[in-house]
């Protein structure tokens, strides 16, 4: 099962794959009397306010589904050639550094023995086919193909045992980095914030598939292509610390709400960015993300 946003006569809609096909899911839940998690200035978190009202659970889905197939409130979309908007726009994106082994290696750093992670916010968050900008004077700009791990529910001090109850489904990240102003502000000592926030840093897509269908995740795979050439290839197997453990790390210290996303780390491969580039990175099951990236002067 997947959660998607499309536009649809010129309205973003909230569509759900049950397995026969997108449907307008939003018009489904506001024809049976909610309308009210659907209102609001700011659609890309409206996702989040049915997140916490149990609205995306599985079952919740199904019966959705099936009172709209009985009370001919049934909403197929055609989504054909349609590109996926952002899913949602996360609170915060926590993502997990040098958590593959060769990926550290290439970047010259220790292989760590716990989760280190930082935070990218939420104005870099865009959606599949949008642009990743490369602004003038900034240096080397690199991609990082990432398995994300969207929240569905507040999570503060989760064991590794129990995370699955916190997981909505899996998505795809860029992890797009500001290469050599990393370098600069971490040689200088300085919090390289900027490096990994600008805004459009964090294509995100194209859509959420959720846990039961996503998982489970060994034998998947990671790869990212630049213009069709394959750039990093790897598999989830691989990550040092495998989703349990770093739901369980994070949520130690920092209470994750409905809609945040861990980013999992990369693996080897990252490369250079350049104006006119088609980036897309693609896992097994969860689909595939494609931007293009365009120079800003």
């Amino acid at each position: 099962m997947r959660i998607a946003r499309f536009t649809i006569e010129g309205r973003p809609a909230i569509a759900v794959d049950g397995g026969d096909g997108y449907v307008d899911f939003g018009a489904i839940i506001e024809a049976h009397g909610f309308r009210s998690e659907l209102t609001g200035k700011d659609p890309e978190r409206r996702i989040i306010r049915m997140l916490r009202r149990g609205m995306f659970e599985e079952p919740f889905i199904r019966e959705e589904l099936d009172w709209a197939k009985r009370s001919g409130n049934y909403c197929s979309l055609d989504v054909e050639g349609l590109a996926p908007l952002l899913p949602l726009r996360p609170g915060k994106i926590i993502c997990i550094a040098r958590n593959w082994a060769a990926h550290a290696k290439e970047g010259k750093h220790e292989t760590p023995d716990k989760p280190f992670y930082f935070a990218k916010t939420e104005n870099s968050a865009i959606g599949y086919g949008e642009k990743i900008p490369l602004h003038a004077g900034i240096g080397r700009v690199d991609h990082e193909g990432e398995l994300g791990v969207v929240i569905s529910k507040q999570a503060s001090r989760v064991s590794s045992e129990e995370t699955s109850n916190f997981i909505l489904g899996y998505t795809i990240i860029n992890d797009v980095t500001a290469r050599a102003l990393q370098h600069e502000l971490a040689g200088e000592g300085r919090p390289w914030y900027l490096a990994k926030s600008m805004d459009g840093f964090a294509p995100m897509g194209p859509s959420i598939v959720l846990r039961n269908e996503a998982e489970p995740l060994k034998g998947k795979k990671i790869r990212v292509t630049v213009n069709g050439e394959i750039r990093q290839d790897g598999l989830i197997d691989d990550m040092i610390f495998k989703v349990p453990e770093l739901i369980e790390a994070v949520s130690r210290y920092i209470t994750l709400m409905p809609g945040d996303v861990v980013a999992t780390g990369t693996p080897a491969g990252v490369s250079e960015l350049h104006d006119g580039d088609e980036v897309a990175v693609e896992i097994d099951g969860i689909g595939r993300l494609v931007n293009p990236v365009e120079r800003i002067d």
